[in-house]
């Protein structure tokens, strides 16, 4: 008996049933599901099509179609144009007669990089290859090539020239060339032969496994090279077989295709006079199925002349020849845009047009379900690269889209057109975004937008760009954009422009939106133009750096980088809380708070938060009301680093190092020598960036693009680092260093600090300084493999090592760049800290600045963030259950590059759950318990909480509050040091421990617990949370109306306790309950 590895359980419950036919041993599916609804139709692309049998996409971005015409030519479709020159033009070596001809294209995954590609046709020449003896002799067909092509400099162009053959195959008969190369899921290239022709299988071919005939083959191919045999393929290392098969048993395979969700094959089998077949290779099976032929023709017996023993597997749709003649393979529906068609199968019959689906349900695949009947010979469909269906008719030579007539229509009435800054004077180039959302179904057809640069505003060359379809430039001041939208797809549209002489005043700009079917729709976006005048920051609150008015360029629009930039940049960027900054709940609560306090503390807190704005000039007033969408939703904006400066001159590309000594001159007061933080930046006014490479060629950036130490990778750890501590240390500007009362007191109103060194401040935070005067500062760095990712060495010195891991892949489209996928030097920008309850809370609908659309990215950076955080610890317990008295000692040891825990103090807390079961697993002890319904931490004495708490001391009397901004002394600093501690580095305001002592080299901490007598297992878990219920209730009440909202959701969300390390001792093999789990 045959059995099938399946993928799912659930998959195969249905595949499943064993049927004896004869001596021969069949696989039969069930037919009892029912197809989803909605309605077939097929949506005309393009005519015109000289007997096209062919239509894929070459994955490449750049939304192209690629259509196969019989004779020898392959045309591009591109943004529902017919390009009149061909991509390919091998006319000259195609044999067109019958079923002969230019029969298909592959692209392979890496064509966009390479420029390589695949097709399958029949050669004129009966004798490129020699007949093969399991012929005999037969010499009547065209050979058939599979061949290897390159692309020219121009990417419509094709080299006919560059033609390598790794494939030729003579031909006994002319028909049954079967015809099709594809590359599967797992990148090998799939090929499929008919049996050789002629009728009922007169070689056998079918079921002997020494002809490639009636087979799909599967090979490795690359760039260049003859193809090389997958080790995995079925009959690697036989004498009696052909390695290259995969599957065998077929007649003539005509079109095959791969599920890309599941990696499913399906194949569509042309049967002799009495079946047509649609036949099933599960992903995760093994290669080697035998679909029967020529013992069998789909679900009945056919010949017993060949060798008949099977096991064959059973068709998941057979029809009768009164049904079609002619069976068309094709694809399962993967697409955006209809819904109603998703995990349907949809094919065909060439010869009587009619179009069916089947759809695998609990019990099995549905019996075929006629969807449409045409008059059209359906050769083949096809699919683009977000998976919708395309029809290819090879008669009347037009393309068509598989669409669902029920669909909902397009909408794009919630489509914005926005300037940013929203204000600007003559020099400042404003960043346009047209931001078209399309909340309905696909546009039926290609979308057209125009809009013209008016008059005060010249035109950035080059800057037009689109995250999807084609722009044009070419007629200025007229801009132009076209391509479909699909479903609920928003495709954003953005350019440059720079200010000129225009007066004061609102500058209007319109973008025009045609859409097929759908009344003509504008959206504007208003500049205001205003006269230069001075800055209207609070002088108590200035720190050095650069300053608002410095700008020429604005911060761009992060959006703008998700055109280029791949998920491990942008996409991990999206969800991390640097992108969120401006959005989150808790600091707005605080800032309501620290402006309550202090007058203007929020220009403050908005300096860090949604430096977009801060730079823009729209802080004040300090509440944040005149921050724009695209400031809160950039939170820490791209350029914010990559447009930075080191305060100290370092080394990097000639050209960057000269630009920085400018900017970095003009910079008055300057930056203090011994101290970063508090974003005390000083960043490039003009829109140059800068990074941890050299990319050549240069990428599309607005002006140029450098390589810094300050930003690099692999070099001084301190300089690579200061870019983090430029914000993570953190300083209260206001409050200034007193030696005469050893305090720290405000300033005189209205006047900057005397000071911005290095503990003339009260520090709030000093997350750079704890890893400074740490062993991961150093050449030697750590070994903690456990942070480096793709670091060879797994050793970590930097704050990016770890928070920005190292990964393989690309980190933008297009060829600008560097390979990080075989040496692993891609940094994935998900800024992983310790915070797992804000991107919970963004995506609650009471919240009004909620960041729903970024779910995924937000839900991976919760993962993201619990792994950092079970990496961050260890626990070890000491404890004999023999010894009287019984007690335990805990150790928490600190793996990180700083302290446990770091950063804001206020809410964040460590703790330790230590409990005592008796020999009967009874709890006997425990210390720590928390209760997931209130949220509260009980008190008790062996209770071990690692926290900072900071405090006001007037002189008379120190009281502990939540006050940030007023706060002056630490009440508690308890938080174990990183590894490399000593005394006499930490020994300076806001590293020094409090209210705890650690001695040098020591990063851990013990507590002793004294346990019953009967204890006989102690478990030990160490809790994080990110907001405490003490902390979260004092916003509730002092922090507006946004602390309101913030406490109802803490009343349904909590802040979850993320467990960091545990440990059962003595080792138990049996689970013990967590707490609040």
């Amino acid at each position: 008996m045959l059995i099938l590895r399946m993928r799912v359980f659930f998959l195969l419950l249905a595949l499943a049933l064993l049927t004896l036919v004869g001596n021969q041993t069949v696989i039969v599916l069930a037919e009892n599901a029912t197809p989803t609804a909605g309605v077939v139709g097929l949506q005309q692309v393009v005519s015109g099509l000289d007997q096209p049998v062919y239509v894929t996409h070459a994955g490449d971005g750049s939304g192209r179609l690629f259509v196969v015409e019989k004779a020898g030519t392959v045309r591009i479709v591109q943004q529902g144009q017919l390009l009149a020159q061909p991509f390919l033009d091998i006319r000259d070596r195609v044999a067109n007669s019958g079923e002969a001809g230019l029969l298909s294209i592959a692209f392979p995954p890496d064509f966009a990089s390479q420029g390589y590609f695949f097709v399958y046709y029949n050669h004129p020449d009966h004798n490129l290859a020699p007949p093969p003896p399991e012929d005999g002799g037969v010499n009547g067909g065209y050979d058939t090539v599979v061949a290897r092509f390159r692309v020219t400099t121009n990417p419509n162009r094709a080299d006919a020239a560059s033609e390598e053959r790794i494939l030729v195959r003579n031909q006994p008969y002319e028909n049954h060339n079967g015809g099709l190369v594809a590359f599967g899921p797992d990148g090998k290239l799939y090929i499929g032969l008919g049996d050789g022709g002629s009728g009922d299988d007169p070689l056998n071919a079918g079921q002997n496994l020494n002809t490639w005939l009636g087979k799909i083959l599967r090979l490795t191919v690359g760039v260049s090279g003859p193809y090389t045999i997958p080790p995995d393929n079925p009959f690697v290392g036989r004498t009696d077989a052909k390695a290259e098969i995969w599957d065998w048993g077929l007649r003539n395979p005509w079109r095959f295709s791969f599920d890309r969700q599941t990696g499913d094959l399906f194949i569509g089998d042309v049967g002799q006079g009495a079946r047509e077949e649609i036949s099933l290779h599960p992903a995760g099976t093994p290669g080697g199925l035998n679909f029967g032929w020529d013992c069998r023709e789909g679900d009945i017996a056919h010949s017993t002349t060949a060798p008949c023993a099977g096991p064959f597997v059973a068709p998941i749709v057979a029809y009768p020849r009164s049904d079609g003649q002619s069976v068309t393979g094709g694809y399962v529906y993967r697409g955006p845009t209809f819904a109603a068609f998703q995990g349907r199968y949809f094919f065909a019959d060439f010869s009587q047009g009619r179009i069916w689906s089947t759809q695998q349900g609990v019990a099995g695949w549905s019996s075929k379900q006629l969807e449409l009947d045409t008059s059209e010979n359906i050769a083949s469909f096809g699919e683009d690269e977000a998976g919708e269906l395309y029809v290819v008719a090879f008669g009347s030579g037009v393309l068509y889209r598989l669409v669902d007539t029920q669909a909902p229509a397009a909408a794009l009435g919630d489509s914005s057109f926005t300037a940013t800054p929203s204000t600007g004077v003559a020099g400042d180039v404003i960043s346009y975004t047209l931001a078209l959302r399309n909340t309905g179904g696909a546009t039926a057809g290609a979308v057209q937008v125009t809009t013209t640069v008016p008059s005060g505003l010249t035109y950035l060359p080059g800057s037009l760009r689109a995250t999807a379809g084609a722009t044009d430039d070419s007629a200025l001041p007229m801009l132009r954009w076209q391509g479909v939208i699909y479903a609920n797809q928003t495709i954003s549209l953005t350019y440059q422009a720079t200010v000129g002489a225009a007066p004061p005043g609102a500058l209007p700009t319109t973008a025009q939106i045609v859409a097929p079917g759908l009344p003509p729709l504008s959206r504007t976006a208003t500049l205001t133009i205003r006269a230069p005048g001075a800055t209207t920051a609070d002088p108590d609150f200035f720190l050095p750096g650069t300053q608002p008015e410095h700008m020429i360029d604005a911060i761009v629009d992060p959006v703008s980088c998700q055109g280029c930039h791949t998920t491990p940049i942008y996409g991990a960027w999206r969800g991390s809380m640097k992108s969120q900054a401006g959005r989150d709940p808790i600091f707005w609560a605080a800032l309501h708070v620290a402006n309550q306090d202090v007058e203007n503390a929020g220009d403050f807190c908005l300096r860090c938060h949604t430096p977009r704005g801060w730079y823009g000039g729209r802080s004040h007033p300090a509440d944040g009301s005149l921050l724009e969408h695209s400031d809160l939703s950039a939170g820490v904006a791209c350029e914010l680093c990559h447009r930075m400066i080191d305060p100290q001159s370092t080394g990097g590309e000639a050209a960057a190092v000269a630009r920085d000594a400018v900017v970095r001159s003009a910079i008055s007061p300057t930056l203090p020598v011994d101290h970063v933080g508090s974003a005390m930046l000083i960043l490039d006014p003009e829109d140059n960036r800068r990074g941890p490479f050299k990319i050549n060629p240069a990428p599309p950036h607005p002006k140029a693009t450098w390589r810094t130490d300050f930003l690099g990778q692999g070099g001084d750890p301190v300089i690579e680092a200061r870019v983090c501590g430029s914000c993570h240390n953190l300083d209260n500007p206001t409050l200034s260093w007193n030696p005469a009362t050893a305090r720290y007191e405000p300033n005189a109103e209205n006047l900057a600090a005397p000071s911005f060194a290095n503990g003339d401040l009260f520090p709030i935070e000093r997350t750079f300084d704890e890893w400074l005067y740490s062993d991961y500062a150093t050449a030697q760095g750590v070994y903690a493999p456990q942070f480096a990712g793709a670091k060879a060495d797994g050793v970590v010195r930097t704050c990016q090592d770890c928070h920005m891991p190292r990964t393989t892949g690309l980190a933008a489209v297009g060829d600008v760049n560097r390979d990080c996928v075989t040496n692993g030097c891609l940094p994935e920008h998900s800024f992983a800290g310790a915070n797992t309850w804000a991107p919970r809370l963004l995506q609650d609908a009471r919240w009004r600045l909620p960041a729903t659309g970024d779910a995924i990215h937000l839900n991976a950076a919760i993962l993201s963030a619990r792994s950092m955080l079970q990496k961050a610890a260890t626990v070890t317990i000491d404890f004999d259950p023999r010894a009287m008295p019984r007690q335990a000692t805990v150790r928490v040891t600190n793996e990180s590059g700083h302290k446990l825990p770091t950063g804001y103090p206020e809410g964040r807390r460590i703790w330790l759950n230590v409990r005592a079961y008796n020999a009967a697993s009874q709890l006997v002890f425990e210390s720590g318990a928390y209760d997931p319904q209130t949220g509260v931490l009980a008190d008790d004495p062996q209770l071990k909480v690692y926290e900072a708490k900071l405090a006001i001391d007037d002189g008379a009397t120190v009281t502990e509050t939540f006050h940030f901004v007023r706060n002056n002394t630490v009440l508690k600093d308890n938080r174990i040091p990183p590894r490399g501690y000593t005394v006499a580095a930490f020994d300076q305001p806001g590293l020094r421990p409090v209210g705890a002592t650690y001695v040098d080299g020591q990063h851990w901490d013990e507590t002793v617990y004294a346990l019953p007598a009967d204890a006989a297992v102690v478990v030990a878990v160490l809790y994080y949370q990110t907001a405490s219920k003490e902390y979260i209730d004092f916003l509730r009440v002092e922090g507006g109306a946004d602390g309101v909202v913030l406490g109802q959701m803490w009343d349904d969300l909590k802040s979850p306790p993320e467990i960091m390390a545990v440990a059962i001792t003595p080792a138990q093999n049996r689970f013990l309950p967590l707490v609040g789990r």
